[in-house]
């Protein structure tokens, strides 16, 4: 069994799946702003409520970043301390591993936002203000983004992350610890 955690999106998921990529159990998780107090607790009833314990799991497969940097913390630390117990496999994924089709961008502070423009883009960071220009100047009418903004016009915005489609492409890694996904601000000391 893998137990895949996304808890960087702002509907973050728990799902179970098997080494055939049969997706067996999920379910929707939202800990926002109290992840250091909710998500262990949430990922063990998730376990419990499918009748299965941290001894029944290979991989554990995480949603490290990029995100808010107590957050992205915190869900890399509950990770790794889980994993520095129960000694199982990890593997890690960016928030930007969860969609297929670009440019995707996630929100990073009321003032900017983190945008992957293609595939073999790096991630940039651009001040909120900017991005409507951008779209537009690009002509670009859908995004990819995990939350709803209701200031840009004309912009389709596709939030639904296709969890079956991750599952089947996901290459297990056999990591013992993984690291946050952080991107520097450049006014960040």
């Amino acid at each position: 069994m893998n137990l895949l955690i996304n808890a960087v999106s702002k509907q973050g998921k728990l799902i179970i799946f098997d080494n055939k990529r049969n997706l067996l159990f999920q379910k929707d998780l939202q800990v926002a702003w109290n992840e250091s107090e909710k998500l262990i607790w949430l990922v063990d009833e998730f376990l419990k409520e499918n009748n299965l314990d941290y001894k029944n799991l290979e991989n554990i497969v995480v949603v490290a970043g990029p995100g808010s940097f107590t957050w992205v913390r915190t869900i890399v630390l509950m990770a790794n301390t889980i994993n520095f117990v129960i000694n199982k496999a990890m593997t890690s994924l960016s928030f930007f591993d969860l969609f297929s089709d670009y440019p995707i961008v996630k929100t990073s502070s009321k003032r900017d936002c983190f945008i992957k423009k293609s595939k073999d883009s790096q991630i940039e960071i651009m001040p909120n203000t900017d991005l409507e220009e951008y779209l537009k100047s690009n002509n670009i009418t859908k995004i990819y983004w995990d939350f709803d903004v209701a200031k840009l016009e004309n912009v389709e915005i596709i939030d639904k992350i296709d969890y079956w489609n991750i599952i089947k492409k996901i290459k297990l890694d056999n990591k013992k610890r993984i690291e946050p996904i952080y991107i520097k601000k450049p006014n960040i000391c």
